[in-house]
């Protein structure tokens, strides 16, 4: 009997000797497939964060968001309101608050009406009544904002408010937003 006993011993060891590499290896191979498809969901994260909807940050960022959105407002009232007579406030915001692009288009608009304003008398006050932004990402924003207009002829007291929506571009530099487009919709 001890000799059966040895024998399917010896006959279960080349087998079991067998199944340990194949087991082995199979443990590998399957730790191999789970390190590259943790690397591979890694760098799709890396991408999402970077190309994808997370690098939008007014999509996660609400503080940063309030942020651009209370500047940008700040900035449109003073920018788009004058009166002929002290137009240095608007002259100044201008200077103040818009960049780029941002001058020539606030220059355009505002060219026509500093050579009308003193014959008329008029005053514009604009209040911006709804801000969104579409996207912020690092130090720039795009918005969209609606706003009212009202405008005060003092030659014969007339008034009227007038709504406008207007696209911005803005770039944060140090702690402050500077308007670097404005399009009027």
């Amino acid at each position: 009997m001890s000799t059966s006993v040895t024998r399917s011993e010896a006959e279960a060891s080349p087998q079991a000797a067998s199944r340990r590499p194949t087991a082995l290896v199979a443990a590998v191979l399957v730790a191999v497939f789970l390190a590259v498809i943790g690397v591979g969901m890694l760098l799709l994260a890396d991408h999402d964060r970077t190309a994808g909807p997370l690098r939008n940050q007014a999509l996660v960022d609400k503080g940063a968001t309030a942020d651009v959105i209370s500047q940008v407002g700040t900035a449109l009232n003073q920018v788009l309101s004058y009166s002929y007579r002290n137009p240095g406030p608007t002259n100044a915001a201008a200077g103040r608050y818009l960049a780029g692009d941002a001058i020539k288009q606030w220059h355009t608009l505002f060219t026509e009406l500093q050579k009308r304003a003193p014959g008329q008398k008029l005053t514009f006050v604009a209040r911006v009544n709804v801000s969104g932004v579409d996207e912020l990402s690092g130090n720039t924003a795009r918005l969209l904002v609606f706003l009212d207009q009202k405008s005060t002829r003092a030659s014969d007291g007339a008034s009227s408010v007038a709504a406008a929506q207007v696209q911005i571009s803005a770039v944060k530099t140090g702690d402050h937003w500077r308007i670097t487009e404005l399009h009027p919709l």
